[in-house]
């Protein structure tokens, strides 16, 4: 089918956001491992004071929001550059702990040890400037992720070209960084000419980094006062966090030009910290960039992981003291594992309520609304009027699967098409329905689990669906057959008018006229004559009665019928018929089917050869009447909805389907148990 459906209709991230998410994870944990290896080797060497991993702690909250909203927002819009950047952001906070602690065991701790150490140490020198720039970018691209007016890309372009050129500028000056006291460090690259020049630059780079990060404030602030009052929300917590990004920037900056290291670590883990933060509050409360489904869904599975690791080690634990020297055996892994696969559900569902109760607000709104719903349904609400008010889309509309008719229809029973990309609901592999949303104001994966919480009610509604479908088709089939009646019946009179009404008519007057004359022999001729026509008018009278029902059905059953309709049919028919017979009603609506079936083949498909099989199935006999014409038959016309009409009055149904190859199948099927 061409609708996704719930169980596998949620988009797959596209290969290179996927990659590129995982790689930022496995980046940002080998730094972390790596910075621990390093102050093991600082330990060592009798330099705790230089270790790294305590001073890191203050920027475990940065790299974790960073990281986490940054992929949340890749994986969901890929296009977005903003969450591309907060991945380079986490990357390179790491990074940084990991080149300072290279740089503290390489180049001062045991200089020589390690290659490069030095070439590091002036690197390092710079990472502030990708710490400013990469959150002023972030601000002057939020919320839409492009460039809004020239304003704004001057900035950005001022940013940039002002980290690259504080970069470059940095890379061939003399070293001035933490260690430039101890001599043991020099640049590698340093040019013996144009000092003064480098050094300008490289605050002239240091000077545009940071009016970009006021630029980005601005843009902020400006877009939050224009905002209207969705989009205000979604901006309020970054606005509110650009302030104090600012005023940690600065305040950064002076605590580097004091030499305060403790003061510069605080400072500069809370302004690379205080953005991310900011945008993981506004999307989890106000759906900003529409990432709270995805932040909630990470924030879920991270808890439940670690609520389940603990809740197996204390198992273990307790299990295997209160056993003693047992403690060694299979027993409490085996309890252990039962008892974190017991609880593995329930805590999901538990952690999930309560994130998306403050992440994803409106899918727990949505979803506690039809929970109450599916407990206790109002009589005078549908599952559709349900779905409506639980979403807020006045539009959404759902279209049932009839499987047995192969058609969609609404809930009053009436064929509807759906939608191309709606959500399918399926049960058991078979589809159930496709509900269509209005997509500029919901969000597929909320409508999936909408869907999916009112499965059973959408079911029981298809279900009445189709009996409603029955109740319309029967309603509408009865009237169709009274018309049919009223017209047969015309017919009927005007061919006896027309046929044998005039002929006995006219017999009667020359009977009468051969009466009044007194003549013998006129009468004697007009006696014969008469036979002549009474034999004739019987002959008429006898073929439409047989047009309304054949005696050789009633004496031979339905084969002898068909086997009758092949003899006279103008288009070769081959049977493949059940000798079996059936109640009167049955055979005489099923030679009726067969009969136009033929008659509309050979009028306007122009076939080499008909085929008619019957056969008992399921207690229903099954007519297929398959030709080998042109094709195209339109199950809306006269005479096939006129059958389809006789077969739906006998508790049937009727399909008119194209035959590979070319051609037409009829397919009847009536109920003939006893």
């Amino acid at each position: 089918m061409r609708q996704s459906t719930i169980m596998n209709t949620s988009i797959r991230p596209a290969p290179l956001p996927l990659v590129a998410v995982t790689a930022t994870w496995v980046i940002v944990v080998a730094c972390i491992v790596v910075m621990l290896v390093l102050d093991l080797r600082l330990s060592s060497a009798g330099r705790s004071d230089l270790q790294q991993v305590l001073l890191g702690i203050y920027f475990l909250i940065p790299i974790a929001s960073a990281a986490l909203v940054g992929s949340a927002l890749v994986l969901r819009q890929p296009r977005h550059p903003v969450g591309w950047l907060f991945l380079i952001l986490s990357v390179f906070i790491t990074g940084t702990g990991v080149i300072d602690g290279y740089v503290a065991y390489g180049a001062v701790a045991r200089p020589g040890s390690l290659p490069g150490a030095q070439m590091v140490a002036v690197f390092g020198g710079s990472m502030f400037i990708v710490w400013l720039s990469l959150p002023a970018l972030i601000l002057l691209l939020t919320p839409g992720g492009r460039i809004a007016n020239r304003f704004t890309r001057c900035c950005v372009w001022t940013t940039a070209i002002g980290a690259i050129v504080g970069i470059s500028a940095g890379m061939v000056r003399p070293y001035t960084g933490d260690y430039e006291s101890l001599g043991t460090i020099r640049n590698p690259l340093e040019l013996s000419f144009g000092a003064d020049v480098f050094y300008g630059l490289r605050w002239g780079g240091i000077i545009a980094v940071h009016l970009g990060v006021l630029a980005g404030v601005g843009a902020i602030v400006g877009r939050f006062h224009a905002a209207k009052s969705a989009e205000r929300l979604q901006l309020r917590w970054v606005w509110m966090a650009s302030i104090p990004f600012a005023l940690f920037a600065f305040g950064a900056l002076a605590a580097a030009l004091l030499d305060a290291r403790e003061a510069l670590s605080v400072l500069a883990a809370c302004f690379v910290g205080v953005i991310p933060l900011a945008v993981g509050l506004a999307s989890g409360q106000h759906h900003l960039y529409d990432i709270d489904r995805l932040v909630s869904r990470a924030v879920t599975w991270l808890l439940l992981t670690a609520a389940l690791i603990g809740a197996y080690v204390v198992v273990v634990i307790f299990v295997g003291q209160s056993i003693g020297r047992a403690s060694d055996s299979a027993i409490p892994v085996a309890i252990a594992t039962l008892a974190a696969a017991s609880i593995a559900g329930p805590l999901r569902r538990m952690i999930q309520d309560a994130l998306d109760r403050r992440f994803n607000r409106r899918r727990f709104e949505t979803l506690a609304m039809l929970r109450a719903f599916s407990r206790e349904p109002a009589p005078s609400m549908t599952v559709e009027q349900a779905l409506r008010t639980a979403t807020g889309d006045p539009s959404l509309a759902v279209a049932y699967w009839i499987g047995e008719r192969e058609v969609w229809v609404n809930e009053g029973g009436l064929p509807i098409e759906p939608s191309a990309d709606g959500v399918t609901a399926q049960r058991r592999a078979e589809a159930v329905c496709v509900v269509d949303f209005d997509r500029s104001a919901l969000d597929r994966q909320t409508v999936e689990a909408a869907t999916a919480e009112v499965l059973t009610e959408l079911e029981n509604a298809r279900l009445r669906a189709a009996i409603t479908l029955q109740l319309v088709e029967v309603r509408d089939s009865r009237a169709r057959i009274v018309e049919a009646q009223l017209a047969e019946r015309h017919r009927i009179e005007r061919d006896l008018q027309d046929g044998a009404q005039q002929r006995l008519l006219g017999l009667a007057m020359q009977l009468r006229a051969a009466e009044l004359s007194g003549d013998a022999d006129r009468m004697q001729s007009t006696v014969a004559t008469a036979v002549d026509e009474l034999q004739a008018a019987v002959r008429e009278l006898r073929e439409l009665a047989n047009g309304l029902r054949p005696a050789i059905l009633t004496d031979g059953g339905l084969t002898a019928a068909l086997e009758d309709l092949a003899t006279r049919s103008p288009v070769p028919v081959h049977l493949e018929v059940t000798e079996e017979r059936f109640a009167q009603s049955v055979e005489e609506t099923a030679w009726f089917i067969a009969c136009e079936a033929v008659a509309n083949a050979a009028k306007h498909a122009t076939p080499r050869s008909v085929v008619i099989s019957t056969c008992r199935t399921d207690g229903r006999l099954r007519l297929v009447i398959e030709d080998d014409g042109a094709g195209g038959a339109n199950p809306t016309g006269n005479g096939l909805r006129g059958i389809a009409d006789r077969a739906e009055a006998a508790g049937g149904w009727l399909s008119v389907r194209p035959r590979g190859g070319g051609g037409t199948v009829v397919i009847a099927e009536l109920p003939c148990e006893s």
